[in-house]
């Protein structure tokens, strides 16, 4: 057994609820296929050593503050990784409710490089699905919030549907001020017409952050996501957008920022399984101190997926000699009349735009910060909701 194998699931006690042949069996395949390594392809630049340094305890007691929000929105508070569902009061059109077992006998994932949503399945203390039944006039915030002396490892474990025609803003709102673990696994479900418009606000201590998205896209639907990671010890993202029957749509905007004793990795996939579909995504990285940044973007166009558009790019700054970025971007078509496209840069700040906001009296750091500002601001600038824009913009201003 590895070691990182040992500290996250050597115990063989699982929970002992309705769910216990789905833990046993994932727990089963977790023992089989073991933790990634950084020979294993996807995760070759994620190194997990933090993890098996760390001594988990199992105290999850909460207590972190809820964000201060500059604009009305339905909040639901998962305090180190868990909502107090009693007394909790939604809006018309919004539910949440336990996932059933019935709802997680058919889920399957793939070998080691799957070992963490493997985990979460054997694992998870509490499966929630939220259902957006009809339009919400305003964003509703999922902030998840651990305090100073979490450090435990959770899996939370959440479904999101979407029904036909229905649309909303959903903001994940993540702020981490711990050292444990959260290993969350998201899917989610938009029917046909339905629209979301999906803002990731991340952002924290030296907790491990690792999530795994899937979202599958309806006919005529429509999911665009924005992302602003502010930086953490270790954050792992997997987002795999599905577009699933004509007319969906799918699009990925984000910035992460790196710096010192960090690192970040996005790993973002479109799958166009059929025609008629439409993708487009947009990633910056900011690399500084010492920090690690990692974009994988993959869009896959499959055969007979005829009539599919899609636009991938990626830009990225190192900010200084010792910062690192690995970014790639990948097309795989396998389709006839298709429009793709995809680019990659790797720059620094520009010496002729520095000396010309300097010569203009105004101080280094200030001329930097613009600089880097407005590199960074594109990817959010397409956010539609004024209100959460400025928010978001203000809070990249506020890290830089």
């Amino acid at each position: 057994m590895s070691a990182l194998l040992d500290r996250l699931a050597g115990d063989q006690h699982l929970p002992g609820d309705d769910f216990g042949a789905i833990r046993r069996r994932a727990q089963q395949a977790l023992m089989q296929h073991g933790f990634p390594d950084l020979k294993t392809e996807d995760w070759k630049y994620t190194p997990l050593k933090l993890l098996e340094k760390r001594e988990f305890n199992a105290d999850t007691t909460g207590g972190a503050a809820l964000p201060g929000l500059p604009f009305e929105a339905t909040v639901l508070h998962f305090d180190n990784g868990c909502l107090d569902l009693e007394g909790l009061k939604l809006p018309e059109g919004l539910r949440i409710e336990p996932i059933g077992a019935d709802s997680l006998e058919q889920v399957e994932y793939g070998d080691r490089a799957d070992a963490f949503a493997w985990l979460n399945l054997a694992r998870f203390q509490q499966g929630l699905r939220l259902v957006i039944e009809s339009d919400q006039d305003r964003p509703v915030v999922l902030a998840t919030t651990t305090n100073e002396g979490f450090a435990a490892a959770v899996h939370p474990r959440l479904e999101i549907e979407v029904a036909e025609g229905a649309s909303a803003t959903l903001i994940d709102y993540q702020q981490d001020a711990g050292a444990g673990l959260i290993n969350r696994v998201v899917d989610v479900e938009l029917a046909k017409g339905a629209k979301l418009n999906h803002v990731i606000r991340r952002g924290g201590g030296d907790s491990a952050w690792i999530e795994r998205s899937v979202v599958n896209v309806s006919d005529d639907a429509d999911y665009r996501v924005h992302v602003l990671d502010c930086g953490g010890r270790l954050t792992r993202q997997d987002l795999s957008v599905q577009l699933m029957a004509e007319g969906a749509n799918g699009e990925i905007d984000g910035i992460g920022l790196v710096n010192t004793r960090q690192h970040i990795d996005y790993h973002t996939a479109i799958d166009h399984t059929v025609g008629h579909t439409s993708s487009r995504e947009s990633f910056r990285l900011l690399g500084d101190g010492s920090g690690v940044g990692v974009f994988n973007g993959r869009i896959h166009i499959h055969k007979d997926a005829d009539d599919s558009h899609s636009d991938l790019e990626t830009a990225n700054l190192l900010l200084s000699e010792h910062a690192r970025i690995n970014t790639k971007p990948e097309l795989e078509i396998y389709a006839e009349e298709v429009t793709a496209s995809h680019g990659a840069t790797i720059g620094q700040l520009d010496d002729d735009a520095m000396f010309y906001l300097r010569s203009r009296g105004i101080p280094a750091d200030e001329a930097g910060a613009l600089l880097k500002y407005g590199f960074a601001a594109a990817p959010l600038e397409g956010q539609a909701t004024e209100p959460v824009r400025e928010w978001l913009l203000g809070q990249l201003r506020e890290v830089l």
